[in-house]
């Protein structure tokens, strides 16, 4: 067997605390997980494609967002898995002891049982 790809083929932008709003959501399937500085992060294959900057984007990167993380961690999965399918939507903001706000979210979590 011969692989060959390219770091721009694997490339997701990132969604960071600037791009949530109270009410934006996205919904897709996890693509594939990686480990950054930060913590775990997931690539998200959208069903609908969303504007960043004003490009359109079909993949995009959730990192290590402590409302996210908190928000899944109580929906019951400790972190994303490959082939889960995520529904987040910003619910508000709440104000942290370091200056910035986090982001909270709502979070629904599909696992399928061949999910790695």
């Amino acid at each position: 067997m011969k692989f060959k790809g390219r770091t721009e083929d694997a490339a997701a932008p990132f969604l960071n605390a600037e791009f949530w709003k109270v009410g934006v959501k996205v919904f897709g399937k996890v693509t594939r997980c990686f480990e950054s500085e930060n913590g775990p992060c997931a690539v998200i294959r959208l069903a609908k494609p969303i504007q960043i900057n004003s490009e359109e984007y079909q993949e995009v990167s959730i990192g290590n967002l402590k409302g996210f993380v908190m928000a899944l961690q109580a929906a019951g999965p400790q972190a994303p898995r490959v082939n889960d399918t995520i529904y987040a939507e910003c619910t508000g903001f709440s104000e942290t002891t370091k200056g910035h706000n986090r982001a909270n979210f709502e979070i629904e979590v599909e696992r399928h049982p061949q999910a790695n």
